[in-house]
Parts: C-alpha cells; sequence; structure tokens
C-alpha cells in the first residue's frame, strides 16, 4: 500500500476526510481484483443483492447501493448481456421487472466474494482481528 500521504490535522480531525482516504483505497484495492474477474464493484454489488433471495424488483437494486436509476438499468443491461441475471415481468406488477442471478452469476458472485475477503484481509491487515470486528461494527452501526 502507498504512504499515507501528509495532511494537515485540520483534516485527519475530520472524520469525513479520513474515511474518505479510506476508502479510495479500498475500492481501489477491490476493483482491480474484480477487473481481473471482468466486472466493477457496482456490478458487484447488484450480484450480491441478489444472492439469496426470491427474485427482486430491479427498482430495488440501485438505492442501497447510491446508485442512480439509470445507472442501475446500465449495470442491469450489461449483467443480463453477459448471462449474469435475468429479469422478467413482475406477474404482480406488468410495469416492473424481477431480477434473479443466472448460475453463471451465482458462480461469478461466489468468486467474486472469496476476491474481495482476501481484499478486505490484505487491507486490514495492520489491525489485529479483534479491531477488525469493532471496526466493521461500528461502521454498521453508522449505516
Amino acid at each position: 500500500m502507498p504512504d499515507l500521504p501528509h495532511l494537515p490535522d485540520a483534516l485527519t480531525d475530520r472524520v469525513a476526510v479520513l474515511l474518505q482516504v479510506v476508502l479510495v483505497r479500498a475500492q481501489a484495492m477491490g476493483e482491480r481484483a474484480l477487473t481481473e474477474l471482468g466486472i466493477s464493484g457496482r456490478e458487484y454489488g447488484v450480484l450480491a443483492q441478489l444472492e439469496h433471495g426470491p427474485a427482486t424488483a430491479q427498482h430495488q437494486l440501485g438505492g442501497p447501493l447510491g446508485i442512480d436509476r439509470t445507472s442501475t438499468m446500465t449495470l442491469l443491461a450489461g449483467l443480463e448481456a453477459h448471462g449474469l441475471l435475468s429479469r422478467s415481468r413482475d406477474p404482480t406488477n406488468r410495469r416492473a421487472y424481477l431480477v434473479t442471478l443466472t448460475d453463471a452469476g451465482e458462480q461469478l458472485r461466489a468468486r467474486a466474494s472469496h476476491v474481495l475477503a482476501d481484499c478486505d484481509d490484505r487491507f486490514l491487515a495492520p489491525l489485529p482481528p479483534h479491531e477488525r470486528t469493532r471496526l466493521r461494527r461500528t461502521l454498521i452501526r453508522l449505516l
């Protein structure tokens, strides 16, 4: 990992700045790893949301990830074109589509999950296990 750039106290005293610097570094590591699998972090986010469930309405997939509706539709179209998910009309609402993972999508999601877990382990290596757990729990509380 590159050396931490020198930041003045006026910035390191700001939680948002620290979170942003950490986010950029962690995200870059994950994006590099996912590129080898042929997907982006946003695409993985969509696949991950579809992991455990019945079909999900496509309009519900982008919001939790902070992705706008137009970008979500573009992501879904690309994933569908690669055979990673399928969309079908919602039988209870003919104007809506339901999204499900294909077998290929589930296999890629599982591989990506392992790759990203390895990235997390490498990124969090400076922290002992109990601090890693505490960090995750703290971040979840801030959601």
